[in-house]
């Protein structure tokens, strides 16, 4: 990549199949138990009485067990990834772990019992991020042979404790900025899907084949997370006993005729789609983050009307995908994508803003006006939203979020076709703002289930605590 362009995370990072609900609290866990995992086997030997024992802390501790967070972490110190739990469920893996009470490596065994062994501490601040987890390997003296503290910091990327307090590495291009980027777009004469396959091969040595066959396979899960989500029925787990709707909220749609409609036919079915993804995450199914699991169903959504309403190829859906891999960067590279950093508005926000970039694209804005345009729109209605799951699982609000951020998307895109002049606040500024806003939230609105919605008592109704944030 030349020295004068500006360089993103791979989209290949921001648009990954994962497991649900949470990419932070789900397949962030996982991936930490896979890595510590690894270093277990590097050592070919293990102590004598050697026990494992897992900390988490922050909002891993808080919501953890709603979000699957220890089962996530059993499969991944088992050797389980994303792609292997489709075939075997977590629960799976944590039933034989928990009933055989150890966790079995090349070099051998070693005693493990989740129920015992992995620690919520609640507590506790965290060291350096709000979703840090520790592991160690003790010897028979309870000294420490192995530790690794390693943090969740959205979309299921991963960093050491010690690497938050390093700079960015930027490459050899310049810091993030859409404005830069939209404007060397509109130089050039490239489109922002040029400028994704250009910088994935360029700077992440990613070549068109490998890029087009990841977007091939990512659309392809979309697709199957909408269809699995639409004719899937019954209740997700939890104690909320939240039935899945979209099956039956489809139907009803469907069978209205000619009933006045508030909103257009797109919109409905965009939601409906979005709610069908939502509810594949909340029971652990497999999806896309987009960027997080949390907000998975709002880009797949808006593609998916678009290419039923303009019968679009696949090549064009990947090239949107493009896009909006683009402004998820721009989002991860400046501000956050974590709940439990800065809130709702960094994962249905951002959300909601790839996705309406992604429709513009599709609907032929111009890159330097329309697209920036759609995607600060977008953002900029879900500044200061908080992320509060109601008994720390990703069902009430999360699901319905959903459905609001592929609404908005498709507002600020139809919007954006048709506003004229550049936008007098940009998306560089609103995601400075939604960055400001995150750090100045309380932490209890940030992925706690201590605050907003989570703490209203008024759930007995059903049967349930008068507060639930504590599961």
């Amino acid at each position: 990549m030349k020295p004068d362009r500006v360089v993103l995370p791979s989209l290949l990072t921001i648009l990954q199949p994962a497991v649900g609900p949470s990419s932070s609290h789900t397949l962030g866990p996982m991936r930490a138990g896979l890595a510590f995992r690894r270093r277990l086997v590097a050592r070919r030997r293990l102590p004598d009485d050697p026990r494992l024992v897992v900390t988490l802390y922050g909002s891993l501790a808080h919501t953890g067990k709603g979000h699957l967070t220890d089962l996530a972490l059993v499969a991944g110190l088992s050797g389980y990834g994303p792609r292997d739990v489709i075939d075997r469920p977590m629960s799976s893996v944590y039933n034989a772990v928990a009933s055989a009470g150890a966790l079995v490596l090349p070099s051998g065994a070693i005693p493990f019992d989740p129920a015992r062994d992995i620690l919520f501490d609640r507590e506790t601040p965290p060291p350096r991020h709000p979703n840090t987890m520790r592991f160690e390997l003790r010897d028979r003296a309870g000294g420490v042979v192995l530790r690794d503290v390693l943090c969740s910091v959205g979309g299921g990327a991963l960093l050491s404790e010690a690497a938050l307090d390093r700079p960015r590495r930027r490459g050899a291009g310049r810091p993030a900025s859409a404005r830069e980027l939209l404007d060397d777009c509109a130089r050039r004469g490239e489109s922002l899907a040029d400028y994704a396959w250009a910088m994935e091969a360029e700077v992440h040595g990613h070549p068109r084949p490998l890029v087009a066959s990841h977007l091939e396979n990512v659309w392809t899960l979309m697709r199957s997370s909408i269809d699995r989500g639409l004719r899937t029925e019954g209740v997700l787990p939890g104690p909320l006993r939240v039935d899945r709707r979209a099956a039956a909220m489809r139907a009803r749609f469907e069978a209205r005729g000619d009933a006045l409609n508030l909103v257009s036919e797109e919109t409905t079915r965009a939601s409906l789609y979005a709610i069908a993804v939502a509810e594949e995450n909340a029971g652990g199914g497999a999806i896309v983050t987009a960027p997080t699991c949390g907000s998975a169903g709002v880009l797949p959504a808006c593609l998916r009307v678009l290419q039923e309403s303009a019968r679009l190829s696949d090549d064009q859906i990947h090239a949107a995908l493009a896009v909006a891999g683009v402004v998820g960067g721009l989002a991860v590279a400046k501000a956050s994508i974590a709940g439990a950093l800065v809130g709702c508005q960094g994962e249905i926000g951002v959300a909601s803003a790839m996705a309406a970039a992604a429709v513009c694209h599709l609907l032929g804005g111009p890159v330097a006006d329309q697209v920036d345009r759609a995607a600060e729109t977008a953002l900029e209605h879900f500044l200061g939203l908080t992320c509060d799951p109601v008994a720390g699982l990703v069902q009430i609000p999360c699901i319905e979020r959903n459905a609001a951020g592929a609404a908005s998307a498709l507002n600020a895109a139809s919007l954006a076709m048709i506003s004229g002049g550049r936008d007098r606040v940009s998306f560089d500024a609103t995601l400075e703002a939604m960055h400001r806003t995150g750090l100045d939230m309380g932490t209890h609105y940030k992925e706690t289930s201590l605050g907003g919605l989570a703490a209203i008592p008024d759930l007995d109704r059903d049967g349930l605590p008068d507060v639930v944030s504590s599961v």
